[in-house]
């Protein structure tokens, strides 16, 4: 494999997209489960007040 490009120079001029990249990825794994829940309470919910 040529990793010729992967410098420390190159990785310092790009460290600002690397971490942006990274945050995003973190909010998205973050954001998916809290709206998965959400949504399962929701559904746990409207079955709990269709059987009431």
């Amino acid at each position: 494999m040529q990793f010729d490009w992967l410098t420390i120079e190159w990785l310092m001029r790009n460290l600002d997209w690397i971490a942006v990249v990274l945050v995003l990825a973190m909010l998205v794994l973050f954001f998916f489960p809290v709206l998965l829940g959400y949504d399962l309470k929701e559904k746990a919910d409207k079955m709990k007040r269709k059987n009431d």
